[in-house]
């Protein structure tokens, strides 16, 4: 039986969907599984990842099943929520996502795509990127980025004042040309390089250091830091192309369009709901024998 975190990053109160998709999942007969919940208010939201990441890791857990409480699955108001963790569940790859859009007008989906990659058979298709506020991800993967990066660590003080490191896996920041990080690695490479004087190699970093790149750098979010992390550490992302969840703000998004529905009403889409639906009962009812 596999160990299983549900994983929330919390602010403010719990929603109502959340705390009944949550009842359905703890009260399911999933034999093959064993559920805890941990949601942590107050840090921002990559230091509860990192925060319940590092968690996962120290109590033995198989697999994490990150869970913003704002994403949600439904179809003409039934939650389905519970199944879609399940659905989740049954993929034996090390990182998949579902799929869900900004929250925004403008709204378009939490994915960078690679280009020539398509669905398999049970419509997962690889990416480079995504958003992980509905995702399963194995705890092996967080052990293996925290291996390869011995030197993103922080301190992290219980209640307690219990000073105890933490591997950072979800950094949020800028990414490009110019940050620090990128300047240390070009200036880092041009030393392990044959220059023909000491003052040619001076001439060299100091080009590097203090260089003006047109390419601006950019702001990635926590989320799509870790992808870059586990991709670097030789692990694959997945997204779950028919797990499409909707991401609540003061409406539930994406926006319902003329294109949006005939994408949802596609017969795979019914199909996929049909089949999360029907889970969903027989592990209730298995529950109640």
């Amino acid at each position: 039986m596999k160990r299983i975190l549900i994983a929330t990053p919390l602010k403010g109160d719990i929603p109502a969907a959340y705390f009944k998709a949550s009842l359905q999942l703890a009260t399911m007969n999933a034999k093959d599984y064993k559920f805890d919940w941990c949601l942590l208010d107050g840090p921002a939201v990559q230091q509860a990842r990192n925060e319940l990441a590092h968690y996962a890791v120290q109590e033995g857990f198989d697999e994490v099943i990150f869970w913003d409480k704002d994403v949600i699955c439904e179809q003409g108001g039934e939650n389905l929520t519970a199944g879609a963790v399940l659905r989740l569940l049954k993929h034996d790859v090390d990182i998949v996502c579902a799929i869900y859009s900004t929250r925004s007008i403008r709204t378009h989906w939490h994915i960078n795509m690679i280009p020539g990659q398509t669905p398999d058979e049970v419509g997962l298709q690889k990416v480079s990127r995504s958003a992980i506020g509905f995702s399963k991800i194995k705890t092996s993967v967080f052990r293996k980025i925290a291996k390869d990066n011995p030197w993103r660590v922080a301190v992290l003080v219980d209640p307690n004042k219990n000073p105890q490191t933490m591997p950072e896996l979800f950094p949020m920041g800028l990414k490009g040309p110019g940050t620090p990080e990128e300047r240390l690695k070009s200036i880092t490479d041009a030393l392990s390089q044959p220059a023909s004087s000491h003052e040619v190699m001076v001439q060299r970093i100091e080009r590097l250091a203090t260089i003006q790149y047109d390419q601006p750098n950019a702001f990635i979010s926590e989320d799509y830091q870790f992808c870059d992390l586990a991709t670097a550490s030789g692990f694959d992302i997945h997204i779950d192309t028919k797990l499409i969840m909707g991401h609540r703000g003061t409406t539930t998004f994406p926006i319902e369009t003329p294109q949006l529905l005939e994408c949802l009403s596609e017969p795979w889409r019914k199909e996929e709901i049909a089949a999360i639906r029907t889970e969903m009962l027989a592990a209730q009812k298995a529950k109640k024998a």
